[in-house]
């Protein structure tokens, strides 16, 4: 039994916004523009940056825009963006199949084949160790490294080689391939990976007899992260529709309220969405800033591995620490979103409306002239990671479009939408885009991919919220989407929803504007 993730990533999208600079194209055109605009992003990368044969190929870490020169090759976390744009490109396609079918029929096979391609070159980073875990002890463990090896199989796995979020990333994805292509080795491999996962749950109990809680970053380490937790809430809701009443049971080791060590054979549907729920909640409870409505990184730990008759002790990792980014709340908001959608619970959709406000808040600013959000990143392309982390809270918002209770899903699409065709239009250098979407490229030549594949990818994640909307009947003009607005929403003259009036009337540039329906001067 399978669960058809394209239908059920937005049931209902009834308010969206066409962006400004497309406002003459329908949703659908929209939609099939984005996918057009991010298989050019997708084919310029493929063709630059990866390197070697179909059995052998991988993604070189870096790209020189002005010389063509290359650096070896990345490690897993930046060729998952590669198969992750895939997938979300597939996705769209099979939505646009109704729309544009020449585009569908032309185009499908292609990317299908390289997504295949994709995922069997990540067996260069896979390798096999013994896992000391929390409740398991000497368990042969299969997982992916860090670094690719030169045979396939044969990478070292061991100590802090792999770690957690690596493996949750790779299961959200697999497990979205085999929706797309109906592969039963995808679905075994995410979830085996999530099985993996969970094994790293702290399941040791306090004084009270309650789990400690929280995954490691991985079995070498002893901080508690972001990163490490909330990317696998969502696969886990996945993976528990898919086994909902399969009969699909596994065994699964724990601690009880004394610390002995036990196994139980459980229901796979329900194990998995229980331990999706608690993730959440020990996300929230120890790692959630209710100032800002956003992440912290991490509780940090001294890096020691403490060791208890041939099995891994709890050990205390302290308060939260670290930065705010981006990526961390976008896990949790698609998280919420799915938790909501499956289980109903009013407080999934009430933390959804606080985070989703509080990313907008915290990762974009307001450009005047473009009357968008556009997301922070870093000061050059070769330093840090936000691009990719921006691209995952905007799927995030792209999930939490139907339940968010306020603007700032949909600020924050709108926001990408414009951002993204500034760039294409202005800033385009052989189908690759700077990270400053709206400042553009300055004295940078050097890319990553990582970049490129993480902005095809939101584009297509565009394209699917379009599409959805068009098949579900949403409303299909911009000024309808004003008219309907609640009367202290902002509106640009071309529709853009640019958040409350007591919110960002500081910042617009003096003009005209739509609040509830009528044009109104706002602004200094």
């Amino acid at each position: 039994m399978t669960i058809n993730l394209r239908k059920a990533l937005l049931p209902v999208a009834a308010a969206v916004c066409v962006a400004a600079g497309a406002q003459e194209l329908t949703r659908t055109e929209l939609a099939i523009r984005d996918i057009e605009r991010a298989m050019a992003l997708m084919d310029a990368s493929w063709d630059k940056t990866m390197i070697g044969s179909k059995t052998n190929l991988y993604m070189a870490d870096r790209y020189n825009t002005a010389t063509g020169d290359v650096s070896g090759p990345s490690d897993i976390w930046p060729l998952t963006a590669a198969v992750e744009a895939h997938c979300s490109l597939l996705q769209a396609m099979q939505l646009a199949e109704d729309f544009d079918k020449d585009l569908y029929d032309a185009n499908f096979d292609k990317y299908r084949e390289r997504l295949d391609i994709l995922i069997d070159n990540l067996e260069y980073y896979r390798g096999t160790y013994r896992l000391n875990s929390y409740a398991t002890s000497n368990k042969e463990s299969s997982p992916y490294a860090v670094p690719r090896a030169s045979r396939r199989g044969e990478a070292n796995v061991t100590g802090i080689l792999n770690v957690y979020d690596d493996q949750m990333w790779l299961s959200r994805e697999l497990i979205r391939a085999y929706e797309i292509t109906g592969s039963e080795n995808y679905l075994e491999l995410a979830t085996y990976l999530a099985d993996y996962v969970l094994d790293g749950w702290d399941c040791w109990r306090d004084e009270n007899g309650e789990e400690y809680g929280g995954i490691t970053w991985g079995p070498g380490y002893n901080s508690k992260h972001a990163c490490s937790n909330a990317p696998i809430i969502q696969p886990l809701v996945w993976l528990s529709e898919i086994y909902k009443d399969t009969g699909a049971t596994l065994r699964f080791a724990f601690r009880d309220e004394t610390n002995i060590v036990r196994s139980e054979e459980r229901d796979r549907s329900t194990h998995y969405l229980d331990f999706a729920m608690k993730v959440y909640d020990w996300q929230m409870d120890h790692l959630y800033d209710d100032r800002s409505g956003v992440f912290w990184d991490m509780m940090g730990a001294d890096g020691k591995i403490v060791t208890y008759r041939g099995y891994r002790k709890h050990v205390d990792c302290g308060g939260p620490v670290g930065n705010f980014y981006s990526y961390n709340t976008g896990t949790m908001i698609a998280g919420a979103a799915d938790l909501y959608r499956v289980t109903g619970e009013a407080r999934f959709r009430t933390n959804l409306a606080t985070m989703c406000r509080g990313a907008l808040n915290k990762f974009a600013t307001l450009k005047r002239n473009l009357k968008a959000y556009d997301f922070k990143t870093d000061e050059t392309a070769e330093n840090g990671f936000n691009t990719w982390f921006n691209n995952v809270l905007i799927r995030g918002y792209a999930y939490a479009l139907p339940y968010c209770d306020n603007n700032s899903a949909s600020n924050g699409l709108n926001g990408i939408q414009i951002t993204l065709d500034y760039a294409f239009d202005n800033h385009n250098r052989d189908n690759m885009l700077p990270i400053h979407l709206v400042n553009g490229w300055g004295n940078e030549t050097v890319t990553k991919p990582f970049h490129q594949f993480a902005f095809a990818s939101e584009y297509s994640m565009l394209a699917v919220r379009y599409l959805t909307d068009a098949q579900t009947g949403g409303v299909d003009s911009v000024t309808a989407d004003a008219e309907e607005a609640p009367s202290d929403v902002v509106y640009s003259l071309s529709g853009v929803a640019l958040g409350r009036l007591g919110e960002v009337e500081h910042a617009l540039a003096r003009g005209l504007y739509i609040v509830g329906g009528e044009k109104r001067i706002l602004g200094n």
